[in-house]
Order: structure tokens, then sequence, then C-alpha cells
């Protein structure tokens, strides 16, 4: 993106970059942070297991997704157990999904809620990061990501500052079937205004009540502001990849992690979907066009991050100051790239495993 803005209208030489004559940038991290190399799954989420007649698939990375999570994505928290729903943490209305509109099957009718977390916080109680998330061992930098809508702590649980699971990034990819009638509601539990784009994504400019529904505030509506909600409409036709992010303050707020993929899957038969993949990577439950022609499919979202920017939320928590800090402070022309990520996570921990594990021959997506 950088490479492109700069082919475009040519380099900022208007300013001088503090890091131009620097060879390396070093960041300090707190090593002895680290956890084992490939912790025990003693949760048991690894294995193929069977929830509400769904067949979650085997997962044999390190750190793999809640398989509750998954299956209540693929039937809709709407539709499940309450105990599947007290295992995934998620709320009821997270992921609903409603009416077989073409009676081939699976459900055409979604309606998806988001929240933002505010992921290595600032707090005046503690030096440390609040709902911590290492991108790497020690490393920490803030971050801001949509997530399902949970109940309960943020974190794993009342003596841990961890993050649990389902909060982390990458934002979730979105996933969902050509023509269906998707609503997502974005429920801003963030202390700055938000929106979502949806870009690539064929979504009408107006909503059916006559009001914006392009996420760009402005041109089309206003942001939502914190402790406030806001549904957009759309029914995709085109079948592709696509992406969604945040359109407040663009240059700073994607890159502090508010995007994601958006899947347009083709519209087949019996075709079940996993609406929402948290971040882990591999698909536990492929939908049947997926299955048709590969053997397994996997989401990579990959990112860099600028800890000159990311850090700017550690310095206070408040609101006021964080903007001026995020918003207004921080310029992009001096952005430098100290990490690249990959769903989630930076060396040394993206060779800690293969996140793709195939046999010989396999085709994959």
């Amino acid at each position: 993106m950088r490479i492109r803005m700069a082919q475009w209208f040519g380099t900022p030489a208007y300013e001088s970059n503090d890091f131009a004559d620097a060879a390396v940038r070093t960041i300090d991290a707190d090593v002895e942070a680290t956890a084992e190399l490939c912790p025990e799954d003693l949760s048991g989420w690894r294995q193929q297991q069977s929830i509400e007649g769904l067949e979650i698939s085997e997962s044999l990375n390190c750190r793999v997704d809640n398989p509750h999570a998954v299956a209540s994505f693929v039937r809709g928290t709407n539709n499940v157990s309450m105990a599947t729903l007290m295992a995934a943490g998620l709320t009821r209305d997270a992921v609903e999904k409603g009416e077989d509109l073409d009676g081939d099957g699976d459900p055409d009718v979604i309606h998806l809620r988001l929240e933002v977390v505010e992921l290595n916080g600032g707090s005046p109680d503690t030096d440390l990061p609040v709902t911590s998330f290492d991108i790497a061992p020690g490393i920490n930098p803030g971050l801001w990501v949509f997530a399902p809508k949970t109940f309960g702590m943020a974190t794993e649980n009342f003596e841990s500052n961890v993050a649990k699971d389902i909060l982390r990034a990458p934002s979730p990819t979105i996933r969902i079937e050509q023509g269906d009638q998707v609503r997502i509601t974005l429920e801003n539990t963030h202390y700055l205004p938000h929106t979502i784009h949806f870009h690539g994504v064929d979504h009408p400019f107006l909503d059916a009540a006559g009001e914006g529904n392009d996420g760009v505030p402005v041109t089309s509506e206003m942001p939502v502001e914190a402790g406030m909600a806001r549904t957009y409409e759309l029914q995709p036709r085109q079948t592709g990849t696509m992406f969604y992010h945040c359109h407040v303050q663009v240059q700073a707020h994607v890159m502090m992690g508010l995007q994601g993929m958006f899947v347009v899957e083709e519209n087949r038969p019996d075709n079940w979907l996993q609406t929402l993949n948290v971040g882990a990577g591999h698909v536990r439950f492929p939908s049947r066009s997926s299955l048709d022609e590969y053997a397994a499919e996997y989401d990579l979202h990959f990112t860099d991050l600028d800890t000159q920017l990311n850090n700017r939320v550690r310095q206070s928590n408040d609101p006021r100051e964080v903007e001026r800090l995020i918003n207004r402070d921080y310029n992009i022309t001096q952005s430098t790239s100290d990490f690249y990520l990959l769903n989630g996570r930076s060396f040394p921990l993206t060779f800690q495993e293969s996140l793709i594990v195939a046999d010989p021959g396999q085709l994959l997506k």
C-alpha cells in the first residue's frame, strides 16, 4: 500500500524520516514472559469432534480455535444448546441464522454482531498491558480488533491479564453465501467512534430506511459513537475474497487492526458455512462448495505493525488523549514496519509450527 501510494503521489520528501539513518530499529522484549513452545492441549480442542451434529475437523496446530465456537458459528448461536454456547463464550445473539429462503437446506438470513476490543491497552492501575495478547515472545503492541459478541470477562480468568482465546488478532474472517440477506451490527464497545466499510463487497449505499449504509463517515453516515450501535445491510451477488475495515481515520484505525477478510462463497445446496473464523487460520468446518474441490481451507491474514502507532494506546487511558495521539499526532508518512504478522503472530511464533498441514498431493485453499 505504501509503495503504491509513493508511486502515485511521490515520496513524502517534505518531512524527514526520523529513522532514515537507522540500520536497525530495536525493541525491548520481556523474554521471560514467553510460554512453552507448544502448550499441552488440556482442553482437547485439537481433536476431531462432533458438536451440535457437526463434524469439526481435527486441527494439528499449537493454538487452535475453540471447537464449540466453530459449531456456534456454523449453526448460529440462536440454534445451539446452552451448554455449547457457554463453552464457546458467545452471547445468544452473536451470530443469528434464520430462514432458508431458497429452500436448498441452508440458512440465508444472517445477523452478526461485532464489538470493538482493545488488546494491550493502558491502565492507571498497572504498567502491564491490559487484556494482553502477545504477537511474539514478550512483544505486545496495542491493537484494536473487531470481535464476536461475547459475555463475561475479557481475560482468561480473574487472576490473569491474558485475553481469552476468542479475543485476538486478526479481526475474524466473515464468510457468507452468495445471495444471503446479511445484517451486521457494530456494537461499539470501544471509547472512540468507529464504522465498518465493506471494501469490494457489493452493497447498497443506503439501507431500507434510506439511511447511510456504506460505513464512510460524512459521505454516507456519521460514525458509531462509543456505547452506540449501527446495523449494516447487504446481499452480496459477487463471489470472492474481499475486505472490511473501520473507515474512521483510516490511516490509523486500519493499521491498529480494525480490518478483516470478507469471503462470499458460491451458492450451493445444503451449504452450511463457518460464518466467523476467529483467527487461528484453519477453517475447521469448510463449506460444501470448498470441499467439492479442496481437501482443507485456511484463512491467511498478513499485515505489518508500526509500534510508533500501536504503542500510543499504552500512554493513556483517557479517550481524549488517545484520540489526539492516534488521530492527530501520528504521521503515516513517518511509519516504519517493525513487525510482519501472519494471523496475529510474528517471528519467531510464525516459525513455531507449520500453520498449514497437508498430505502429499492434496489441493488446499
